[in-house]
């Protein structure tokens, strides 16, 4: 649980603070400075936290079911409907999402044919990797990660 100051901030330093966050997390050229700086400022359990509502709206934008998503994230059903809610008033996160969530429908759909014309028990397949291809696929669209 967070615990702020029950003395409140102006919004004019609250602006000029998210600027600086902006400015040290926003400007990272690559996924290692980022990491690097994720690390120096948050905890573990903060970061794992962060990580966690990132991956229950990308799941729920990718419609999987929130039985699904309480169990692979290990989070409650209520911090599933939570992010739900929340979703519905985005306009940050939730438009970012669409994009890449179009993108994977798409390979998981090119996927889903490769495994239809390369199946299992097709003489000339590697019956081991095709079960596997298909098994990863299956996962993927149940679990969505």
């Amino acid at each position: 649980m967070v615990r702020n100051s029950r003395f409140k901030l102006s919004e004019e330093l609250l602006s000029k603070l998210f600027s600086l966050f902006f400015e040290i997390m926003g400007k990272k050229s690559s996924q290692e400075e980022f990491m690097k700086v994720m690390f120096d400022l948050l905890s573990p359990a903060e970061r794992i936290m962060l990580a966690k509502r990132v991956a229950i709206i990308y799941l729920l934008m990718k419609k999987i079911e929130y039985y699904s998503i309480c169990d692979r994230l290990k989070v409650s059903s209520s911090t599933v409907s939570k992010f739900a809610l929340i979703m519905e008033k985005s306009d940050g996160i939730v438009p970012t999402f669409r994009n890449i969530v179009k993108i994977e429908k798409i390979s998981l759909f090119l996927k889903e044919i490769f495994n239809d014309i390369y199946h299992p028990g097709l003489p000339g397949t590697n019956w081991k990797s095709a079960w596997e291809s298909k098994i990863k696929t299956n996962k993927e669209k149940i679990f969505g990660i």
